[in-house]
């Protein structure tokens, strides 16, 4: 991707640019006027929105990209898009976040926002974004433009092209007001020269600069500090960049890590309350600056500046890229895996699997049903554990309509088969109304009550027993039994439990795993074997995977079994008269 192949779409757009700190914006817009036709700008999510409306109502139309941050003053930009898109739904909008906005980038996903640039702004990711949308938007106007008969010459638009590619060249790699290489030319440059270690200053404050005595001056502060750094950095074999209004980069294609680090804690020190002259001002003004540093070869960039935002939360001067810090991979997984459900809700792809329970002869007594979702890989079928999706599926509220749509196929089984089966629910299950809707009419339409086992999940979301007694009273009429899941694996309460007056208990696996090996889990397995049997509530141990575990078993008079040692989940039941 570069200018020429972009700049053919995005040339007759007109784009609002809404952006708090001002060198940040002048940079950008800088850089926007290149390729875009007209950039409006506004400095807080307030502004932002009027703007908007006022364009909307004069000219009846809309911009034809918003781009906006999202920590704006006076009105948080997620409001702000909000508003947008009740105005006008299809409006294409691209969010500036940095890499710690997790809440608040699932909260634009479920508004159905899927454009976004990472600060600091790539060369890369901004091209490729930019010719994605633009390139949307210009398919669009071309089917308008062909009713209306208006045709553009491709041999024109490349002679257009040609003409200002040397400009667009220069103009998109250099700073102006430091004449240092800009942010695009690092990108280039890592991928070109293969940068192997990169720091990311940023001067602190600097915002605070600005509004004390004016751009100006802040403007001088960053061209003497461009100075400094282009010295300091003079025989260190470096090669500086301004990345953004505040921030400028020094990458080595050197692989002695040990020196770099040493370099960088020295100009650490050399930075500390730094004084720099004002020639306007008469007098100095003292400085600080922070620095993360990233080793990783790849996202060298990216790793860095959460390096940055490490340090600044923490408020240490210099700080080294660790993975325990990074949240992108888990942003751009969760992206991945909402389409995934997204998809396999559409498409009939959530299925339940069954795995048997057996009793102490190893005799097929019922089934637990077991959520899956069916996927093709290298073109053989694969059924996916919830494990990998359940977490993001509540947390882009998917979650109920994956537990709806699995508990009506388990449902018709029941209808269509004499087996008993258990469903597993959360709190959130038996607290949602259309899924208790449906269990209601179900058990009240089909004699099937008697052979359905509903088993809750035993954690520490459950914040209202009452509400689960209520809830198990109300389908006990229809001859519903209760196990409890998971018992024993840290949250549970053995008052709460008698309360409820359940069938079954199920020991968490983690209990039973390595029982024949573990003594302390031995001894809770026991114990909680025992105060079943006083309650007389039947007790099912999970995972049982071995000989030796389930010999351990017997000693403590299990009731019932479930596990590979006998059958592994499938999509096909088997005979309950067979055994193992």
């Amino acid at each position: 991707m570069d200018a020429k192949t972009l700049h053919p779409y995005t040339r007759d757009l007109h784009i609002l640019y809404i952006e708090d700190e001002l060198k940040i914006l002048q940079q950008n817009v800088e850089l926007f006027e290149i390729f875009f036709a007209s950039v409006t700008t506004c400095t807080d999510g307030k502004e932002g929105l009027q703007t908007y409306k006022s364009t909307l109502i004069s000219n009846d139309k809309s911009f034809d990209i918003v781009i906006t941050d999202l920590n704006l003053p006076y009105m948080h930009g997620i409001d702000m898009i909000e508003e947008i898109l009740n105005l006008n739904p299809k409006q294409c909008i691209t969010v500036i976040s940095a890499q710690d906005d997790t809440s608040q980038l699932l909260k634009l996903i479920n508004l159905g926002i899927n454009s976004f640039l990472l600060k600091p702004l790539q060369e890369t990711q901004l091209l490729q974004t930019l010719y994605k949308i633009s390139k949307n938007i210009d398919n669009e106007k071309t089917l308008l433009l062909h009713h209306q008969n208006i045709v553009i010459s491709n041999e024109q638009l490349e002679l257009e092209v040609k003409k200002r590619t040397k400009d667009l060249q220069e103009q998109l790699y250099k700073d102006h007001l430091t004449t240092l290489k800009n942010r695009f030319a690092l990108s280039k440059d890592i991928k070109n020269n293969q940068y192997n270690m990169l720091a990311l200053v940023d001067i602190d404050r600097l915002r605070f600069i600005n509004d004390l005595y004016g751009p100006d001056i802040g403007n001088q502060v960053i061209k003497q500090f461009a100075n400094i750094l282009e010295a300091y950095t003079y025989e260190s074999a470096c090669t500086l960049y301004r990345s953004s209004g505040d921030e400028f980069v020094i990458a080595s294609t050197k692989k002695d890590t040990a020196s770099f680090e040493n370099f960088v804690i020295k100009l650490s020190k050399f930075l500390i309350h730094l004084p720099l002259f004002i020639e306007k001002l008469g007098e100095e003004i003292y400085i600080d600056a922070t620095i993360g540093v990233s080793f990783e070869k790849k996202n060298l960039l990216t790793q860095a500046d959460i390096a940055l935002k490490f340090a600044k939360t923490n408020q240490k001067p210099l700080v080294i890229y660790q993975e325990s810090m990074n949240t992108l991979e888990k942003m751009q997984n969760t992206l991945t895996w909402k389409r995934k459900i997204q998809y396999a809700l559409e498409n009939d792809k959530i299925i339940p699997v069954f795995q048997p329970i057996v009793n102490d002869k190893g005799k097929v007594l019922k089934y637990e049903a077991l959520m899956r979702m069916l996927t093709i890989e290298d073109n053989k079928e694969k059924l996916i554990s919830p494990y990998f999706f359940l977490d993001i599926a509540i947390a882009t509220k998917q979650y109920s309509k994956l537990s709806y749509r699995m508990i009506t196929k388990v449902l018709k089984h029941i209808k269509e088969t004499q087996h008993i089966f258990s469903i597993n629910l959360t709190y959130s299950d038996f607290t949602d109304p259309e899924i208790m809707k449906l269990f209601t009419d179900t058990l009240t339409q089909h004699n099937i009550g008697d052979r359905l086992i509903f088993e809750i999940m035993e954690s520490e979301s459950i914040k209202d027993y009452k509400l689960l007694e209520r809830f198990i009273k109300k389908f006990r009429k229809y001859g519903v039994k209760i196990a409890i899941d998971d018992f024993g694996s840290g949250y549970s309460n053995f008052g709460n439990i008698i309360q409820t007056r359940p069938d079954y208990l199920k020991i968490d696996g983690s209990l039973i795993k390595n029982i024949d090996k573990d003594r302390q889990t031995q001894i809770m397995v026991k114990a909680i074997t025992n105060i079943a049997q006083e309650l007389r509530v039947k007790v099912i141990a999970e995972y049982v995977h071995s000989k030796e575990v389930l010999e351990k078993l017997h000693e403590y008079k299990i009731d019932e079994f479930q596990g590979y040692y006998f059958f592994e989940p499938s999509t096909s039941l088997v005979d309950e008269q067979d055994t193992v």
